[in-house]
């Protein structure tokens, strides 16, 4: 059973306006970006696995959860992602991000003036690269139609929480997964779709300097092959792990193995 117990959302103050996360342990930071269908909770059982080894910190993106919204760029992301790092003092952290958070975390990675020691990458792309203003991609725009109908939050979280795992999983994998999607904010949506779209993290890839792990789920129907490839092309010395038998969302469907991956990492940049 997952133990979905996670810490009270605190705030920092960005902009004149708040950008929420919860906070977990003391000591070396893990730091997680959740994905499109998340908030701070998804990390649920993380928190619960590495908070007795580790200072884990996850966010609301902004858009989502109980933080505001920011803007919908990249640039505007990690401004957000920034602040935050800067607010809680966070060094020589290992970046966790999640799909969506990948992007995220990816451009964290490069950023000047921050400490990392490493970076994971969970179910991620580089981004779709279209030209700024087009029109919402079908796979953020669908997810917006069917949260701007009745008795949507129901509709969507479930039909998200399928959609991200293959089929057999268990029951209270996918209440967890619909739970967590079930406060998805149209904004987010949003925001987080035409960042996603407009962002290609190809090029910068070669700039980062911290030691990456590619993680993927073997039946993972969100992430195609190509963006995977694509993913591990940009990144050639980055070690990888495919869980076999996942699907999206790894995190929650096998947290045990999902834990000892970011174990070993520490244990590669925190000797």
């Amino acid at each position: 059973m997952l133990k979905v117990v996670v810490p009270d959302l605190q705030f920092i103050s960005y902009k004149g306006k708040k950008i929420a996360y919860r906070e977990k342990g003391k000591g070396s930071t893990i730091l997680f970006f959740h994905g499109m269908n998340g908030n701070s909770r998804s990390w649920a059982p993380l928190f619960n696995l590495l908070g007795d080894q580790f200072r884990v910190i996850a966010w609301d993106a902004p858009s989502f959860g109980h933080s505001d919204v920011f803007g919908d760029s990249i640039i505007d992301y990690n401004k957000s992602a920034k602040a935050l790092v800067d607010a809680l003092e966070i060094e020589d952290a290992i970046l966790i991000g999640h799909s969506m958070g990948g992007l995220i975390a990816t451009r964290l990675a490069v950023e000047k003036n921050i400490s990392l020691a490493g970076l994971v990458l969970s179910s991620c792309h580089l981004g779709f690269g279209l030209p700024k203003g087009q029109a919402l991609m079908a796979r953020y725009a669908d997810r917006i139609d069917v949260l701007s109908k009745s008795n949507a939050d129901n509709t969507y979280a479930i039909e998200r929480a399928r959609r991200s795992t293959p089929d057999g999983t268990p029951r209270y994998v996918i209440e967890f997964l619909a739970d967590v999607a079930g406060s998805a904010r149209i904004e987010g949506i949003r925001d987080g779709g035409r960042m996603s779209q407009e962002t290609d993290n190809t090029n910068i890839c070669r700039s980062i300097k911290v030691p990456v792990l590619i993680l993927s789920g073997g039946k993972d129907k969100i992430i195609s092959n190509k963006m995977h490839s694509a993913l591990v092309q940009a990144l050639p010395k980055a070690e990888q792990v495919t869980f076999t038998e996942a699907g999206h969302a790894s995190y929650a469907e096998y947290p045990e193995l999902f834990q000892t991956q970011i174990e070993v990492m520490a244990n590669r940049v925190w000797k």
